[in-house]
């Protein structure tokens, strides 16, 4: 009895074993309760696989059109053309060497792809993407003729750019999955992308899908439309002369420009140059394909990389630059609104000016020609030295306070991805050398960098009344139907400035263009305000500097090359002056050679806003010195009797030049489809066998207006006059070329400009 368990002993083992049951049976509701309520999703799709099939049915993507109506970007329809290898091993192994060559061929692909698709453990390969209607047609009918049962297609969508390569920077691109990358194909991607329809179908023991009686559709919703605010003629404009100005300049950072309603913020145009082709995004130009072969074989693959996103990069947006003189609109407007300035202060300029003890110095080294310039002129001379005196004076807590209230300090929250905030040196305000230093450059537009769209926004706030809008380029989204889903408001954030200080900015910077005794920037018959500015790449020159001098350690000759310096020319102005509606900026980054902002920039804004003035609807108003030098256009006299002829051509203010012993013109030159300045010359041909002479096309390029004028008239040609009037204008464009032949009385239009090196 004494080696039977105790009462204690049982109860003990009781308890061990209800604690060990409690314990399994907690384990299990665990389980239970993970498997079915923690991952129950997670089994309940494994277990719709196992019973279900489906197939996506793509949504087709909206569409992007232009402000006045162009298709931009478009969807549509191609195919995905796929294999079963299933099935191949089952109906089509003894095809192999035929489907290889063939689809290889066909298709442009490996043969070693073709085959590792073959050899999959899947019932689903897809060997190709996008391919079109024709092609696949032809594949398919290969399929067919050759019994091929393991080939099978199905539908996809393409993106389509019809405009190539205008707008590209704003438009962007999707990827292979229809997915928006860059641009407006990314920022509204989720309206633009629609959602995917399915087909879903039950699936018996063996894994094929049943009879359409077990099936469920799920229609695609196609995604919706987006209107830009972007006008393709006003594109095409700014990217033409932009295209043509980093050209010639060289530019060795590219260049930008934006058109923008100064009211609004709508933006009407927007390149970066050189751009790319949406259609074939990832070709690289002949200059970017060379100094990636020039490159190390092992960092080939990516500098490749490194070069296509910097040519897909919106330069606008997504690149800080350092202003220069463009700034002092900002100066300007933050001293005559707090009362720190006004037009009949006056500013002497000998070249510097000291500020603590250093001396900064003017763009010209000699200062200025007037004695004691009033603040206008201090702007039309773009003069550091006044604007160093402006800025110390408004003190850095208000040019602090307006840096903000312009927007400088802040992104401009534009409806595109990828854009950066400024690089601004903040100012502690007090009277420290640093502090007042950085106040004195920061002023006249040195030191602080701003993306351009920063600087045309804020600009627009000084000349449009003062209110700082927020830029946008997507006008409304519209659905399948044409209805609206969303539009945009132009949005106004705050008032910055005075209506009355405004009005101020708009009548000093329209003095700047008409006071500089014939601006780059004048163009006849309009009112225009404007800016220009060139600014030294510091950062980048101060980190050659110290490269160098790290080097000289091992090499004490080094010295620091004249070719690191680099500078950014830009401009921006506005018209009509006295009620801006348009507002454009154009940035050249390292031009080669001429660097002025009033060499490199001005002609090309000079250009857009010619062509883009009368297509908004504005046209030239006259004032009566304009009128004296205005174009006329040349009276049809042909078949009229040769008195009445002459006194149509000298009714007009032209000279007539009879030639032949007839009594009737049979020709004329100019003929009367042209238009040039009163007193130049009209042949009159009186005889049906009239002899034409030909003259050789002197070179006018750097020839003042009076010598140019006096060789065409010389040899025989008229002389048309385009861009700035002033005396010590020179050439700069002719319309034929030197050395090559021209007719006797023909038109040679002239393009002059000064050089101009303020600011």
């Amino acid at each position: 009895m004494a080696d039977l368990p105790s009462v204690k002993m049982k109860k003990r083992a009781n308890l061990i074993i209800m604690i060990g049951t409690l314990l399994f049976a907690a384990m299990v509701v665990a389980n239970l309760f993970k498997i079915m309520v923690l991952d129950s999703q997670f089994y309940q799709d494994k277990a719709d696989a196992n019973q279900f099939a489906d197939m996506s049915i793509p949504a087709n993507r909206g569409s992007i059109y232009s402000s006045d109506g162009k298709i931009l970007a478009q969807s549509a329809t191609v195919f995905r053309i796929c294999l079963d290898p299933s099935l191949y091993l089952e109906h089509d192994e003894e095809n192999k060497a035929i489907m290889i060559e063939y689809l290889s061929k066909a298709l442009n692909i490996s043969p070693e792809k073709i085959t590792k698709a073959m050899d999959a453990n899947t019932r689903y390969e897809i060997i190709a993407y996008q391919i079109e209607k024709p092609l696949k047609n032809e594949i398919m009918e290969f399929a067919t003729k050759n019994d091929i049962k393991s080939i099978f297609e199905e539908e996809d969508t393409k993106r389509y750019y019809p405009q190539d390569n205008l707008a590209a920077s704003v438009i962007g691109f999707t990827n292979f999955d229809g997915e928006g990358q860059y641009g407006v194909e990314a920022s509204y991607d989720e309206y633009l992308a629609g959602v995917d329809g399915v087909i879903i179908s039950a699936k018996d023991a063996f894994g094929d899908q049943m009879p359409y009686r077990h099936s469920k559709l799920y229609e695609a919703k196609d995604g919706n439309s987006i209107v830009l605010t972007i006008d393709t003629m006003i594109q095409y404009y700014v990217e033409s002369a932009l295209n043509s100005a980093v050209e010639k300049s060289n530019a060795q950072n590219r260049g930008c420009a934006i058109a923008m309603n100064a009211k609004t913020g709508a933006i009407l145009a927007m390149a970066t140059s050189p751009g790319y082709d949406l259609n074939n995004k990832s070709v690289l130009s002949e200059e970017n394909k060379a100094k990636i072969a020039a490159s190390p074989k092992e960092k080939q693959n990516e500098e490749e990389i490194k070069a296509m996103m910097a040519m897909w990069r919106n330069k606008a947006i997504s690149e800080t630059y350092e202003p220069g003189s463009v700034f002092k609109v900002f100066t300007s407007a933050a001293a005559l609104e707090e009362k720190t300035l006004s037009f009949n202060d006056t500013f002497e300029c000998n070249g510097g000016y000291n500020v603590k003890g250093t001396r900064i110095k003017c763009w010209s080294p000699s200062g200025h020609k007037e004695k004691s310039q009033v603040f206008m002129d201090a702007l039309k001379n773009s003069c550091n030295p006044a604007f160093i005196q402006i800025g110390l004076k408004l003190g850095s807590e208000k040019f602090s306070y307006y840096a903000d209230s312009f927007g400088l300090r802040e992104k401009t929250g534009i409806d595109l991805p990828g854009e950066e905030n400024s690089i601004f040196i903040p100012l502690n305000g007090g009277e420290s050398l640093q502090n007042e230093v950085n106040l004195a450059s920061s002023a006249f537009g040195q030191t602080n960098k701003l993306t351009p769209i920063q600087m045309i926004t804020g600009y627009a706030a000084a000349i449009n009344g003062g209110c700082l809008v927020t830029p946008y380029v997507v006008d409304k989204i519209i659905d399948s139907d044409g209805n609206t889903v969303k539009a945009t408001e132009p949005t106004i954030k705050r008032q910055v400035i005075s209506e009355d200080t405004s009005a101020k900015m708009r009548e000093a910077l329209q003095y700047v263009v008409d006071n500089k005794g014939g601006s780059n920037a004048y163009i006849m018959g309009y009112k225009i305000g404007g800016k220009s500015g060139t600014s030294e790449k510091l950062s980048d020159y101060n980190n050659a500097c110290n490269l160098v001098k790290q080097q000289r350690k091992d090499n004490p000759s080094l010295v620091i090359p004249d070719a690191v310096k680099q500078y950014v020319g830009s401009y921006c102005c506005f018209a009509p002056a006295n009620d801006p509606e348009i507002i454009l900026l154009v940035m050249i980054d390292e031009p080669q050679g001429e660097y002025y902002g009033s060499q490199v920039a001005v002609p090309c804004a000079r250009e857009i806003l010619t062509n883009v003035l009368p297509y908004l609807g504005y046209y030239p108003e006259y004032t009566e010195k304009e009128k004296e030098i205005l174009n006329i256009s040349v009276p049809y006299v042909e078949e009229m009797p040769i008195n009445d002829a002459v006194a149509k051509i000298e009714e007009k203010g032209f000279v007539a030049d009879i030639r032949g012993e007839g009594t009737n013109v049979v020709a004329q030159v100019p003929a009367f489809t042209k238009s040039m300045p009163a007193k130049s010359k009209v042949i009159l041909y009186t005889t049906i066998d009239y002899q034409q002479d030909e003259i050789i096309m002197p070179d006018l390029i750097g020839m003042k207006i009076k010598d140019a004028n006096e060789m065409l008239t010389n040899k025989g040609l008229n002389c048309k006059i385009d861009g700035s009037r002033n005396e010590n204008a020179i050439v700069v464009k002719q319309s034929s070329t030197a050395n090559e032949p021209v007719t006797e009385g023909e038109i040679i239009t002239i393009e002059l400009a000064i050089n101009d090196q303020t600011g």
